[in-house]
Order: C-alpha cells, then structure tokens, then sequence
C-alpha cells in the first residue's frame, strides 16, 4: 500500500515567529562581525545560539535583536536599574574574557541572557554563577534562564561587595566578568591567579569597560579600553559621586575621586567672561576625548567633573553636554574648564575644533595654563600612543616610595589603581653633509607651535597608529619634499622642565644628505641652513637640537638601528625667568605657647605627611600680605585683617631641587577671628597647635628653621646658598 502523498507544511505563527527570531540573531551576530566586535568564532556561535529575545520579552523580537540596551527594571524615580546590555558590548567584554570550555566564571549584575552566553562559552564541564543584589532581578534570571535550558547556571542573591564564601571556588574563578557599573574591584581574591577579570572601571566619573589579568596578585590591563555605560552599582559598592554645588549658579562640581574642595567662593567668579588659553591642539569632532580626560584626571590635583543645570543663570560659556560632564580644577577662588572652539569644517565636513580652556576668577589665568600645559602634554607624548597600560593592587600592598605624591594613582576603598601612560616619541632628523654640517631649519615665530622662532631639526610628532620610522619619513616629506635612504635611529633626547619633570621625548635618527640648502624646496618653516657646530653658539636655538648636535660633535658614533639600545640625551629647560624668584606667604599664629600648624595630605606633591605653617605662593598682582591673608581663609577659615599682620622673619632659599630661587616670609598676625578648620583636606588633614618647644615630625625644614630663628629675634635665614 503507498502512503499518501505529504502535502506542503504548514506555518503555525509560534513557527513563523521562532524562524524570524532566528533570522533576527543570525542578522545581529553578522552585524557584529562586521564591526569587528566578533572576533573568535566560540563568541561568534554563542550569539548566533542564545535566543535574546527569550530574555526580553517585554518588547517586539526586531527589538530585542536590535543594537542597543533593553531597560528591564526601573527605580521609583526613573533610572534604569537593570538591563539587558548592548549586544556590541557585550561582546567585546566576551572577547576580552578570554573564556575557555571547562572554566568557572563569575557574572557580577545579573539578567539572564549574558550568563547563558557564558554558560555556552564554558560548555558542559564549566560553571557558570550569577550574581545581583536585587531578588527580582535574580528571580527574573532564574525564570528565563531555565526557560530557555541553562537551568544549571547558577543564580545567586548577594551584594556583590562581599561575595559569600560557598560561591568562590577552592582555586578561584577562571574569569570575573562585570555588568554594572563599578567604581573598585575588590574581587582580585576571587580570582584565580592568570584569571581574567573585565569590568565597566569607573574613575572620576569616566566609564570603560577594562581587560585585566591576575598575576603576582595584582591586575594588569592588557586590552584598548571601551567607553562605555552601565547600570550603577547597588549595596555596598555603590558609588558616591561626591558632588558639590555652586551657590545661585546651577554649577556642579563633583570629586569621584578625590576629596571634595570648597565650592561657595566660586559663586563672584562667573559674574565675568572668562579669560581664553589655547592649547594650539585640534580635534574632530568623532575623537573621542575620553583618554584626555583620563589622563588629566590623573595629572591635575583636586581635578573634578563640571556640569550645569542648562536652565539656570551658571555663567559657564560653552558648558559641556548632559550626558558628559566637563574636565575642571578648582584653585582656591578660581575654576579652569576645559572646552572647545569650532576652527574649520574639517575635510569631512563635521568640524575641526581646537581645545582651549576657560578661567574664571580674579587670578583664573594661572589654573587655565596649568590645565592647558598638561593638555599639550598629552598632545606631545601620549595622543598618539596605545591604550595606557593599568595596574589594580590591593590597598593590603604598601605604596611604593614615590607612590605618596605620584600622577595617574588612584585610591579606591580596596585598591590602589596606577596608570601607565606610554609616551610615543617625536621624530626629528640629524642630517649631516660630507663636510660635517648640520642641516638645520628656522621655525616660523608667529604660529602657535614647537620652538617658535627656534632653529631646530627637522621632524615633529608621530601620529597614531604610526611608528617613529614611518613618522620621521613622512616629516621629512611634508617639510622638505625628500626621501632621505638610510636613515637610522641614532638617540632618544629627553626634556624636563625648569624643575626636573618629563616633559617630552625625541627620537632623532640620523642621515646623510648632500644637496645646497637653496636647492631643497623648504614646505614649512622659514629657512634652511648647513650650519657648523661651532657656528651654533650665535643662533636662537631649541636647546634639545644643541644638546644632540654637541653629543654627535664630542662623541662621533655610528648610527644604530633598535629602539632597545638608543642611548639617551637629556636637557632641562631653563626657567622662563631666572632673574624672578617665587615668593612664599607664611602665617605664624601663636596662642599660648603653641603654634598652629597643619599636617600635609599624604598625596601632597609638596611635603607629603608633613608639619608646614598655613601657606602658599604670591599670585600675580597680589601682595604679600594679601597672599598669606587668603591663604589664611581658604586653608584654615580664619579671617586676618591687613593692619593685624606685621613681617617677622625672611628665609632666603636656594632647593637643590628647583633652578629657581625662593623667598619665604613669615608673617605673626596679633589677632584673627574664627577657629581653624580644614578648609582644603586635599592638602592638609588637620590643624593642630603645637609647643614652640616641643615641635611634630616631620615638619617641614626652612619652616624648623624659620620658627627657631624667630625665637631668637634674628630676622633673616638663608638656606642652600652655601
């Protein structure tokens, strides 16, 4: 007997719908390869695998297969407070995991759909746990994670802060990977050594997703870091954005990472137009800023994060967006802002700005160029570099010797986070003719450059995602029209500032060239010239060429190829003007016996957990009495009246340290109002009065000095000319 015939299958709409769900996933995953956030084929299959919209069944399926997050729970005033992460994101923190079949991984924020994406990664001999500090959210994973057949993930209820004993294996997890938005990572223990742990790192309110990996108990970054938003961390671990607000202005401030400084005297110093400093650095307007912003968070004390109600009277001209909240300083009554000015359209059409930053107060200028060199900073050395590399430590590990007062070191509640910024060398080009001379160009004078109106070589900065040999080729090309054969690198030159700090480096290379300098079509600058060495001493010259010219001239050596074994040239700028010194404003109350003094913040870059008098440098146009009596009210709120205030002591002091001569003086005030508070506890962290004969250790040397020679009745101390 024949069978009859089947006739055509019949789509049911739970078919339909489970073949669009299907086609959905696979459109995704494709999407995603195509942009490069697949990139193994492990991560790749688990997408094209896990059903996302099982997890999210709120919204239509093309929805849920979209590119972009899936609020799944609200708090009662809006925010979002559980989700399903972007699928770009997700992702790339995968990739990053670096998850093998058989492993035991940790998921920190719950939600269902990443842990079966990692339960697919870890295949049947790993383990997967879950974790979140929110019951419906652990509820609401456990429904759909058994629903879907990852039933044997393991959902747990817990703050995270404080992982419970059973969870954590006996040898660590394999990897810890974190989906909400973290401020510490205090999970180093949990981890097995070689693990790797990625998390959404926050630190002064920047947000990026980071790759560690555990050895030697610490973590170390590996990967670009991915700016990125979550869902904030609840319980414990919750962050504190420590933020502050300017009285009648709509100006908030806010120290994630630092401690907060006073605010209410900013109010007067937005009553004005701010003055402008340009840092000569562009932009597009599709750069992305955040490694900017993250290393000025790390080189600017008291650095904080500026944001403004739009609809208030704040004063801040071109406040930053909403949704990303400006870089600022705060200096006693005046605040630098780091902005923008729109320069060109840029070949794209979409603009070219040049950042700048805006002062405000009576004295602003000084903060605005401290902001503005560090800016320029990052421009010479680090734009072009690879991502910085990151260091996390227990807080358990003691500081190193220069950890007290290092940039880019951020204290957390149970880590210590060092961050290493790579410096990419400029390129610059020693070329030398058959008769030994130099070949060297004049810098024009009236642009805001490198060395302006300087005779220097020829070269400039490496551009990203460039070396230095392709740099200085491409240089030598845009300034001279000429392919120079041979070139080799030939030594690293470094320059400090006028008090010893990095402040860029060169990598010169060496070259042969044999052609009159009229006959070489000159494309930027304002002169070509063969010049002899002992010709140098009569022309305006970057100081870092005359030193590589007088090391190549004294100690001839054949150029070397291999970055490894440069040797090193280093020069220190003279200060701008050595025929000024600083002065310095010191107030000597005296009460009973005992004088006040105050006891440095250990991360002072100036005498770190040290005894030292209320203090600080004279401004421009500002008395030195007017200096001590605002430096009385913002470190310590006493107010002192001028005619209060009478000249007890000078030290006249020469730091071995600093090529710039320092006048000290010390001031006795016969009466103030107020008792001493810390009014700066980024500086100092108490005020104490002390025995003028019974005086604290550490304390700060010219001020022993200054205290003893005023018990004396001598009126002057010079210190470090002998």
């Amino acid at each position: 007997m024949t069978p009859p015939e089947e006739g055509p299958a019949v789509a049911t709409p739970a078919t339909t719908e489970l073949t669009e769900a299907r086609r959905l996933r696979h459109q995704l995953a494709d999407q995603l390869l195509a942009a490069g956030h697949l990139r193994t084929t492990a991560v790749e299959n688990v997408f094209r695998t896990v059903p996302r919209h099982a997890f999210a069944p709120e919204v239509p399926t093309e929805k849920a297969y979209a590119n972009d997050i899936i609020p799944t729970r609200h708090a009662s005033d809006g925010r979002t407070i559980s989700s399903v992460s972007a699928p770009w994101l997700q992702a790339d923190m995968l990739e990053a995991a670096r998850i093998q079949p058989g492993h035991h991984v940790l998921e920190i924020g719950s939600g269902g759909y990443n842990a079966a994406l990692l339960a697919e990664l870890v295949g049947p001999s790993g383990g997967v746990t879950t974790l979140d500090i929110d019951p419906a959210v652990t509820d609401r994973a456990t429904r759909f994670l058994a629903e879907t057949g990852y039933d044997h993930v393991r959902v747990v209820t817990a703050d995270a802060e404080h992982l419970p004993a059973e969870v954590v294996p006996a040898e660590g997890f394999d990897a810890v990977v974190v989906t909400v938005d973290t401020w510490d990572l205090p999970w180093i223990d949990a981890l097995a050594d070689g693990g790797r742990l990625v998390a959404p790192l926050r630190l002064h309110q920047y947000v990026q997703a980071i790759g560690f990996t555990k050895r030697g108990g610490a973590l170390h970054s590996e990967e670009p870091l991915i700016v990125c938003g979550f869902v904030a961390m609840q319980g414990a671990g919750a962050w504190n954005a420590n933020r502050r607000t300017v009285p009648g202005r709509g100006v908030h401030l806010a120290w994630e990472d630092g401690t907060p400084l006073p605010v209410d005297q900013l109010s007067p110093a937005f009553d004005r137009e701010p003055t402008v400093t340009r840092t000569h650095v562009m932009v597009g307007v599709q750069e992305s800023l955040a490694p900017l912003y993250l290393y000025l968070a790390g080189a600017l004390p008291g650095f904080c994060r500026l944001s403004v109600d739009t609809d208030s009277d704040h004063g801040i001209l071109n406040p930053p967006l909403r949704h990303w909240p400006g870089a600022a300083i705060v200096r006693g009554a005046c605040l630098a802002h780091l902005a923008n000015e729109r320069i060109t359209d840029g070949d794209d059409g979409n603009g070219v700005y040049e950042l700048v930053v805006h002062g405000y107060g009576p004295t602003s200028h000084l903060a605005a160029d401290e902001m503005a060199k560090q800016v320029q900073q990052w421009q010479r050395n680090h734009r072009a570099a690879p991502c910085p590399r990151i260091t996390v430590q227990p807080v358990a590990v003691p500081d190193s010797a220069s950890d007290g007062q290092a940039p880019h070191v951020f204290r957390k509640k149970h880590t210590r986070i060092s961050i290493d910024w790579p410096v990419i060398p400029g390129t610059a080009a020693l070329l030398t003719d058959d008769e030994g001379r130099y070949l060297l160009h004049l810098r024009s004078a009236n642009k805001p450059i490198w060395r302006p109106g300087q005779w220097a070589l020829l070269g400039g900065n490496t551009e990203k995602g460039e070396t230095c040999d392709e740099a200085i080729v491409r240089e030598l090309a845009e300034e001279i029209g000429l392919a120079i054969p041979g070139l080799t690198a030939l030594v690293t030159l470094d320059t400090l500032d006028a008090c010893g700090s990095f402040k860029d480096r060169v990598r010169v290379y060496h070259g042969r060239l044999n052609v009159p300098a009229h006959e070489i079509q000159l494309c930027e600058g304002i002169q070509l010239r063969w010049t002899r060495i002992e010709e140098t001493t009569q022309m305006t010259m970057d100081p870092g060429t005359a030193a590589v010219l007088r090391a190549h001239h004294d100690t001839p050596r054949p150029a070397r190829s291999g970055a490894d074994t440069l040797p090193a040239v280093q020069v220190r700028e003279p200060s701008d003007d050595r025929s000024r010194s600083i002065v310095g404003a010191h107030l000597v109350l005296v009460r009973d016996g005992a004088v006040l003094l105050g006891k440095r913040h250990s991360g002072s870059a100036f005498a770190p957990s040290t005894w030292h008098l209320p203090a600080g440098h004279r401004e421009d146009m500002e008395s030195a009495a007017s200096c001590v009596i605002r430096e009385a009210e913002e470190e310590t709120g006493l107010t002192i009246a001028e005619g209060d205030l009478s000249l007890a002591h000078v030290v006249d002091l020469l730091d071995p340290d600093s090529p710039i001569p320092r006048i000290q003086l010390f001031f006795t005030a016969s009466r103030w109002e107020g008792e001493p508070v810390v009014r700066e506890p980024d500086r100092c962290t108490q005020w104490r009065w002390w025995p003028l004969t019974a005086l604290p250790e550490p304390i700060v040397e010219y001020t022993r000095a200054a205290l003893a020679s005023m018990s004396r009745g001598t009126p002057y101390t010079a210190i470090g000319w002998s």
